[in-house]
C-alpha cells in the first residue's frame, strides 16, 4: 500500500459539487488543512482526557492519606487501587459500543458527565466501601472516554502528519496525569485529600456542552449513511479554514476504496482479517495498564514504606516520573510521523524493560537511586503508551474502530487489575526486586508482539488501512 500521495491524485472538481457520498466526505477531510473547528475539537475532547489522566491517577497522591485514615491493609489497598480498574474493564466495552450506536462526541460527554458526578461524590465518601464503589461507578466513565476520544481524534484528521496531529492531543492525558500528580503534591497535606476530588469533578460541565460545540465524526455520519449529516460535519470544519480551500482528492478513488471492503462486525475483531492486529493492540494496552498501575500508583506508597521517605518527597519523586512522562510524550510526538508507529513503540518498550531491571539490580540502595529508573521507565512507557492512542485506531475499519480501541483500553484494564495486587505481594513479601524484574518481562515481550504482528500505518489513509 502506497501513501496517500501514491493512492489518489487531485481533482478539478470542489468538494461541495460532488454528490454526498463515503467518498466525497473522505475527500474533503483529506484536503482539511489546521482549522479552528480543529483546534476547538482538540480543546474540548482533550479537556475530557486531561481530567481522565487527572482523576485516573488521584488515588495516588490520596491513597497515604486514606490508608492511614480507614487502617488500610495491604489487601484492601491493592482491592482500592483495582476499584476503579474493574469498572474502567466495563466502560471500555460500554461506551464504546455506545460510541458505534449513537456517536463519538456523545459517548465522550455522557462519560465525562459520569467522571465528574462520582468524583465529586468520592470527595464526600464516608467509608472505605463507599469510596471503592464509587470508583467502580467513576471506572465506567474514565474506562470509555480514552478510547472514544482517541477514535474521534483520528477520524476527524488526514492523512498527513495524522500521528502529531493526533499525539499533540493525546499528550494532555500524561499532562493530566503530571497535574494530579504535582496539584497532589501541593494540595493534599495542605487542604486534604477530598480537594483532589472536587477538582476532579469540572468534566461534568462538558456533558451539557460538548455536543453543542463539537461537530459529529463525519467518517462515522458516512459510515452510518448518514451522509446530510457528515456533510455538514464535514461543512462545519471547512467553514473554518482560513483562506480557499484546496481542490479535494478524487471522490471516486476513495468510493472504490470502501466499496471493496465489507461493513465489520464485532467478530471480525477476532476473525482471520484482524487477528493479528488484535493480539498486537492486547500486548500493546496490556503493557500500559501494567506498568502503569503497577508502578506508578504504587510509586508514593513504596517510597514511604519501603524507603521511609517522608510524605512530601514521596509525592515530589512521584511528579518527577510524570514530568519525564509528559517528555517522553512530546518527543514521540514529534517523531511519528517521520519514523513510524513500530518503531517507536518498540525501542521504547525495550528501553523502559531495560530501566526496570536496573531498579530491580538497585534496588537495595538509596530511594533516589530506585525513583530514577522508576521514572525512566515511566517517561519511556508514554513513547510507547500514547503512541498506542494514535496506532490502535488505524489498525481498525470506521464500523468497528470505537470497538478495537474499546477491547484494547479493556486489556489495560484487565492488566490494572491484577498488577496492584502483584506489585503489593511481593513489596509485603520484602521481594520488591522480584516485583521490578516481572514489570520488566511486560513490556519486552510486548515490543516483540507488535514488531512480528503489527503493521506500519504510517502516511496511509484510515480507508487504506482496511484488512
Amino acid at each position: 500500500m502506497g501513501s496517500i500521495d501514491e493512492f489518489v491524485g487531485q481533482s478539478n472538481r470542489l468538494a461541495v459539487d460532488e454528490p454526498h457520498t463515503r467518498g466525497s466526505i473522505i475527500a474533503r477531510l483529506e484536503r482539511l488543512p489546521a482549522n479552528a473547528m480543529q483546534v476547538r475539537a482538540r480543546l474540548l475532547v482533550g479537556l475530557a482526557t486531561f481530567f481522565d489522566g487527572f482523576d485516573v491517577i488521584a488515588i495516588a497522591a490520596t491513597l497515604p492519606i486514606l490508608i492511614q485514615k480507614w487502617h488500610l491493609s495491604p489487601w484492601e489497598i491493592a482491592c482500592l487501587i483495582a476499584s476503579g480498574s474493574v469498572g474502567q474493564l466495563f466502560g471500555a466495552f460500554l461506551f464504546p459500543w455506545v460510541a458505534e450506536r449513537h456517536g463519538r462526541v456523545r459517548a465522550i460527554a455522557w462519560s465525562s458527565g459520569i467522571i465528574g458526578v462520582t468524583s465529586i461524590a468520592c470527595g464526600f465518601a464516608p467509608t472505605f466501601a463507599a469510596f471503592a464503589a464509587l470508583r467502580v461507578i467513576q471506572g465506567f466513565g474514565l474506562g470509555g472516554e480514552l478510547p472514544v476520544a482517541a477514535t474521534y481524534i483520528n477520524e476527524i484528521s488526514r492523512a498527513h502528519g495524522r500521528g502529531r496531529f493526533v499525539l499533540l492531543f493525546e499528550i494532555v492525558f500524561p499532562i493530566g496525569l503530571l497535574a494530579s500528580n504535582a496539584l497532589g503534591a501541593w494540595i493534599v497535606p495542605r487542604f486534604g485529600w477530598q480537594a483532589m476530588y472536587f477538582i476532579g469533578g469540572l468534566p461534568l460541565v462538558l456533558f451539557f456542552v460538548l455536543r453543542r460545540l463539537v461537530p459529529e465524526s463525519p467518517r462515522w455520519l458516512a459510515e452510518r449513511r448518514r451522509l446530510n449529516d457528515a456533510d455538514m460535519a464535514v461543512t462545519a470544519f471547512e467553514r473554518t479554514v482560513k483562506g480557499a480551500l484546496s481542490a479535494p482528492a478524487q471522490a471516486e478513488a476513495f468510493e472504490a476504496l470502501v466499496s471493496r471492503h465489507p461493513r465489520r462486525r464485532v467478530k471480525d475483531l477476532f476473525g482471520p482479517a484482524y487477528r493479528r492486529r488484535t493480539l498486537a493492540v492486547a500486548m500493546l494496552w496490556m503493557t500500559c495498564g501494567f506498568i502503569q498501575y503497577g508502578l506508578s500508583t504504587w510509586l508514593p506508597t513504596i517510597y514511604r514504606t519501603v524507603y521511609h521517605a517522608p510524605l512530601q518527597l514521596a509525592l515530589n519523586l512521584a511528579v518527577a516520573a510524570s514530568i519525564l512522562g509528559v517528555l517522553g510524550s512530546l518527543i514521540c510526538a514529534l517523531l511519528v510521523d517521520k519514523v513510524g508507529r513500530k518503531p517507536i513503540i518498540n525501542v521504547s518498550f525495550v528501553l523502559c524493560a531495560l530501566s526496570l531491571v536496573m531498579a530491580g539490580v538497585c534496588h537495595a540502595m538509596s530511594v533516589f537511586v530506585v525513583a530514577a529508573f522508576c521514572a525512566l521507565a515511566l517517561g519511556l512507557l508514554a513513547c510507547g503508551f500514547i503512541t498506542a492512542y494514535v496506532y490502535t485506531p488505524e489498525l481498525y475499519p470506521t464500523s468497528i474502530r470505537a470497538l478495537g480501541c474499546g477491547v484494547g483500553g479493556a486489556w489495560l484494564k484487565v492488566a490494572a487489575i491484577f498488577a496492584p495486587a502483584i506489585v503489593s505481594k511481593t513489596m509485603v513479601g520484602g521481594n520488591l526486586d522480584v516485583a521490578f524484574y516481572v514489570l520488566a518481562a511486560v513490556p519486552f515481550l510486548a515490543a516483540i508482539a507488535v514488531h512480528c504482528l503489527g503493521i506500519e500505518t504510517k502516511g496511509k489513509v484510515l480507508e487504506q488501512l482496511e484488512a
